[in-house]
């Protein structure tokens, strides 16, 4: 038996589509500080949110979400969910089509579903799903092995489905031509640079939503300092990433647009190895650390100190865990002289043996100033700390190795709270691989929990085990800030798009 159709989305985009049509742009073109991206097609985008984003401009998914973060139909029409959540009816808009005018079939998303199988992808876990069926007249059935609460967000709302005709030919996904980039999206890409960081995206004029609002996106990189004149004299119409410190400059004759980016900065202990292993010590380096300072300097004040795993607000976040770390360097020393490190008369620590107590501490590029901050109020507990700034792949491969001390990481908590379970006890590079049996049982738990009350009671729990043994120590969220013209309405999704990636480059704001 199957619970109701979810139709409220596709009520909205029909109320919406009654309004008058806003006028159609030419062109709007976006300052990107990083420019390259890869290509946009879902086995050769970059890493991260902004290679996915841009992605999602020609591939569409089932589902998608609003500038509420409300779920709304996207090649699907309208799905529904038996009663015991284990099997989940699509129904496909018969008007989608691909950019060479083929439909898009039920085949075509029983297919993809197959394909990625075939060739997994980093961002999809596909575990919980049974089977996927074509059950006729433009309708797939997804049957699922357990109850999985996120599939419907998680999955539908974030796999691009792929053209059976283009991609069933292709000897190898990451070896796509341009001439084999067909998507269902509302653009196609007209032009890739990769050296200049130069991506054009034509409007698809037979998008099943109408002509999209914007005939042509153009994103070109660009130095933020630049970018604040350009967006100035009309030569830019958006900034993507703004600097805190130059918000205020460009408020003057911009509109600025900011929101939590749910993309903690943390501090991972290792805890696979002596000294820290001892969850003792890694408290007492917790009470050590002003992430309210941190805050201030590396952010310009701009964000939160972190609470728990997920930004405060959220509906996943109902206390405080790491709270009980307030700043207390005095409590701190007092700890650490517990577990046998003392201070020499130079003031630096020694440990049980009367050796120098020397640690490094690892970032990748992005996060080496918070980095040198971090070393700096460290140091004044007495600890000899040793910068390692290196590229976020050698990070990975040694943190997977177990080769470091600390490290600075930085991952998205936004989106459905399953990315808990994979970022605490999950095989990815910088996973926490944190597996005590009491807490993956609790995480596992509520990734099978439709109820939304009872898996936060979950979450709760789990993140109170966490904050205590603390294989890493959330220290805080940046805030991230846009800026945009009067052409452009840039929205941050509440909770993120698909995977929880929280930019402020929702297509549906290039659409409606």
């Amino acid at each position: 038996m199957f619970s109701p159709l979810f139709l409220a989305g596709a009520l909205a985009l029909a109320s919406a589509s009654a309004q008058p049509p806003a006028p159609r742009i030419e062109r709007c073109t976006i300052a990107d500080e990083q420019g390259d991206f890869g290509l946009p097609t879902p086995y050769t985008h970059a890493g991260g949110g902004m290679g996915y984003t841009l992605t999602s401009l020609i591939f569409d998914t089932l589902v998608w979400r609003d500038a509420s973060g409300k779920l709304v139909p996207g090649l699907a029409s309208a799905w529904r969910e038996s009663a015991d959540h284990r099997t989940i009816d699509f129904t496909l808009r018969p008007d989608a089509r691909w950019h060479d005018g083929k439909s898009v079939t039920a085949a075509d998303v029983v297919f993809t579903f197959a394909y990625l199988r075939q060739y997994p992808h980093p961002l999809f876990d596909l575990g919980a799903i049974d089977a996927v069926d074509d059950l006729g007249k433009g309708r797939v059935r997804v049957r699922l092995k357990r109850v999985y609460a996120p599939f419907v967000a998680q999955l539908a709302g974030s796999v691009p489905i792929l053209p059976q005709h283009v991609y069933a030919r292709l000897d190898d996904p990451q070896h796509v031509k341009q001439a084999d980039i067909v998507g269902s999206g509302p653009y196609r890409l007209g032009a890739y640079d990769k050296a200049a960081g130069r991506y054009l995206f034509t409007a698809n004029e037979q998008y099943y939503l109408g002509p999209p609002r914007v005939r042509s996106v153009l994103f070109l990189r660009m130095q933020p300092s630049l970018a604040v004149g350009a967006l100035k004299r009309g030569q830019v119409d958006m900034i993507r990433s703004l600097p805190s410190p130059l918000a205020a400059e460009v408020a003057r004759f911009a509109t600025v647009v900011s929101a939590p980016s749910g993309h903690p900065v943390r501090l991972r202990f290792n805890h696979a190895r002596a000294p820290f292993d001892d969850k003792r010590l890694r408290q007492a380096i917790a009470r050590g650390i002003d992430r309210q300072e941190l805050l201030r300097v590396v952010e310009n004040g701009q964000g939160e100190v972190a609470a728990g795993r997920f930004v405060r607000g959220s509906i996943w976040q109902s206390g405080a865990p790491f709270d009980a770390y307030a700043y207390d360097p005095a409590a701190a020393r007092r700890m650490l002289a517990e577990l046998g490190y003392r201070a020499a008369p130079d003031g630096r620590l020694r440990d049980s043996g009367g050796k120098p107590w020397v640690l490094e501490l690892a970032a990748a590029r992005s996060l080496a100033r918070p980095a040198s901050q971090l070393a700096g109020q460290l140091e004044k507990l007495g600890m000899e700390v040793n910068v390692r700034i290196m590229d976020s792949g050698i990070l990975g491969a040694r943190i997977s190795a177990t080769d470091f001390d600390l490290a600075l990481v930085s991952q998205g908590s936004n989106g459905d709270p399953e990315s808990m379970l994979r970022q605490t006890a999950g095989k990815g590079a910088f996973s926490d691989a944190f597996r005590r049996a009491d807490l993956l049982d609790l995480l596992l738990q509520q990734v099978g929990t439709v109820d939304v009350a009872k898996r936060r009671a979950l979450l709760d729990h789990a993140q109170a085990i966490y904050a205590e043994e603390l294989p890493a120590f959330f220290l805080y969220s940046p805030q991230w800030i846009t800026a945009a013209n009067a052409r452009l309405r840039p929205w941050f999704t509440p909770g993120g798009i698909a995977v929880g990636i929280s930019l402020p480059l929702n297509k549906l704001m290039f659409v409606q």
